[in-house]
């Protein structure tokens, strides 16, 4: 097994790559002005996604809890990067994630 990965692609999307597969669409913020979107993952890791990292095109990844499966962030900061993003990596053994394009903070 090979584990995920979880990035940015193009300007609009969220790939998941490995034993958890797919895209999300992603447009910046949210109507209320929240920045990117959450992702829960199976082993309780927890990331907030967002274009625009440093008002530049690259997709900024922030860890906001690590699971029991979350290797490493690789973090970019050239536009011209493939991907162009920040990426979550997993060790093998994840089993879905949750995207939250919409959320709101409980005060």
């Amino acid at each position: 097994m090979a584990g995920t990965k979880i990035y940015g692609a193009s300007d609009d999307l969220i790939e998941f790559d490995g034993d958890v597969r797919g895209e999300v669409d992603c447009y910046g913020t949210d109507d209320d002005g929240h920045p990117g979107i959450l992702i829960f993952c199976s082993d309780g890791t927890i990331l907030n996604i967002k274009y625009g990292k440093a008002d530049r095109a690259i997709w900024q990844v922030v860890v906001v809890k690590e699971g029991t499966l979350f290797d490493k962030l690789n973090s970019c900061d050239d536009e011209d990067d493939n991907p162009h993003s920040d990426v979550a990596v997993f060790q093998p053994g994840l089993k879905w994630a949750y995207a939250a394009k919409e959320w709101e903070r409980v005060k």
